[in-house]
């Protein structure tokens, strides 16, 4: 990975220290820089803006992947929280420019896959009257939409394509500005869009060299209520016909989210937006899709991403007590995660003994303060958290590298992991 450090990026020497002064343990060497993906190598870059998610794949035969590209800061307002590394840009063009940076040497940057777990902004971007308008079409740039302003995107896969009406017409300026961009895109450069299918393996697939890596799969496993059975391509129903059941108890945008397991060999991956496993007090059992993914999964992942950046709902004890990470990233970005009740399950070895590593990309510094001790005991509270998958999936190490400029210093490195839910060693 080629990591400028333009000088108008750089912070200043206290602030810089500041920033890598990453709040963990030491593990590993620190102070160099990412080298580059090389093939055969999975790459999952969780992108730490400070507004949202945003996580970028490179797989093993060079085929790129963006996950989400929030914004959740629009001009014009005062933003939730601080942004990353600073307010010179907004956060599609921050995302740009790192994808710009990840991306497999040797050719211009493209994005195979877009994928959209679901539509909010802190997912996809929020538009306000002051954001921007595209040179490319009638639409105007937050998020994923100022992503593609600088980098091509080839494929995008969502959850509503194509009329966005479950499970009701999906309504707001920032869908309706995302919806123009889709519709001036297949016109001008032959935008190919999709909706996610739960249970199909071929949806995201190798798209370069798909025989050399046989071992690597993408299972879709939710969307919009539709769950994997873990059988073939089979899935079930896990919400009631919307006619049975009271409009305040309809899924909401977070329960819609999609999500899916990666597997690479003997290395797995969970990734699952906004999905819940903790229902609120009184609301139906079914506002729970954590557990029937988890029994459709069947057995531990090596890497699971924590739903609704760790806030209150996910990562329920049967779903963590079935996937058993070894690594588990949290990706919080604003001061209400992570939820002090999230990660003190997510430490709990009565839920599953085994070692584990918790990553969250920013743990602020009041929330920290508010959860105590146990905020000191996750491997690290701030930075871009990078697993690099070695070929044939029986390894992997963690990478957090700073997020206060471009420099791409690495801080921490964990590892190597055994692929297949294997002990660390550091």
């Amino acid at each position: 990975m080629a990591w400028p450090a333009p000088a108008a990026a750089l912070a200043p020497a206290a602030a810089l220290a500041a920033c890598l002064a990453v709040g963990a343990p030491a593990a590993g060497q620190s102070g160099s820089t990412l080298p580059p993906w090389t093939p055969g190598t999975l790459d999952i870059h969780h992108i730490s803006t400070g507004q949202g998610n945003s996580t970028f794949f490179v797989l093993p035969d060079g085929t790129t992947m963006m996950l989400d590209a929030g914004d959740a800061n629009p001009p014009g307002r005062a933003p939730i929280a601080p942004p990353i590394p600073d307010a010179s840009r907004r956060a599609g063009e921050w995302i740009a420019r790192y994808v710009q940076r990840a991306a497999p040497h040797g050719r211009d940057p493209v994005i195979d896959y877009a994928v959209l777990t679901h539509f909010h902004a802190d997912h996809i971007g929020l538009v306000s009257v002051e954001s921007p308008s595209s040179s490319q079409g009638d639409y105007q740039l937050a998020g994923i939409t100022e992503v593609a302003e600088h980098v091509p995107i080839r494929r995008v896969i969502d959850r509503g394509w194509p009329d966005y009406t479950y499970p009701e017409p999906v309504e707001s300026p920032s869908v309706a500005n995302y919806r123009r961009f889709l519709e001036s895109r297949r016109q001008s450069d032959g935008l190919r869009v999709e909706r996610f299918v739960a249970g199909r393996s071929d949806q995201i697939r190798l798209l370069r060299d798909p025989a050399a890596y046989p071992s690597f799969e993408i299972r879709n496993l939710h969307v919009n209520g539709d769950v994997w059975t873990g059988v073939g391509d089979a899935t079930t129903r896990i919400v009631p016909p919307l006619e049975t059941v009271p409009q305040r108890d309809w899924p909401t945008e977070n329960h819609s989210s999609l999500a899916f397991l990666l597997r690479y060999g003997a290395f797995s991956y969970y990734t699952g937006g906004d999905l819940q496993g903790v229902p609120p007090d009184g609301y139906p059992g079914w506002h729970d899709q954590e557990t029937p993914i988890a029994r459709a999964v069947g057995e531990p992942v090596d890497v699971v991403v924590i739903g609704h950046h760790g806030s209150i709902e996910p990562a329920n004890p049967f779903f963590l007590s079935t996937l058993r990470p070894r690594v588990s990233i949290v990706p919080a970005w604003s001061r209400t995660h992570p939820a002090p009740v999230v990660l003190k399950r997510l430490l709990n070895e009565r839920i599953y003994p085994e070692e584990r590593d918790i990553f969250v990309l920013e743990f602020r510094d009041e929330t920290k303060a508010a959860i105590g001790a146990r905020g000191d005991r996750v491997a690290s509270d701030h930075g871009h958290v990078v697993v690099r998958v070695a070929p044939g999936g029986e390894s992997y190490r963690v990478f957090v590298v700073e997020n206060c400029t471009e420099a791409g210093v690495v801080v921490r490195t964990y590892g190597p992991y055994v692929g297949g839910r294997g002990e660390g060693e550091e």
